[in-house]
């Protein structure tokens, strides 16, 4: 998966910025995303959604629409079934 940092410079307005920001997504995303599969795991829907919602958010803000909307889906409707396997363990 490559990361655009475009969108988010222009959000934030630097460089640096961007990177810092990046830096975080790089270091929190696999602990997000294995809390996402636990609460999906343990059918805690509103905290599935929630998770989604904030790991969609990042998403978006780095240029990875494809798993932006797959999140989307899981936060309107966490109690569907979801395919996982398109999410990376770690960037």
């Amino acid at each position: 998966m490559t990361l655009n940092t475009e969108k988010l410079v222009s959000l934030l307005g630097t460089e640096e910025a961007a990177q810092r920001f990046v830096e975080m997504f790089q270091q929190q995303w696999p602990e997000q995303l294995a809390a996402l599969k636990q609460a999906l795991k343990d059918e805690d829907w509103e905290n599935a959604s929630n998770t989604a919602h904030s790991l969609k958010s990042q998403c978006r803000y780095l240029g990875l629409d494809n798993l932006a909307d797959i999140l989307q889906n899981i936060e309107n409707q966490p109690d569907s079934s979801h395919d996982l396997s398109l999410f990376p363990p770690v960037f």
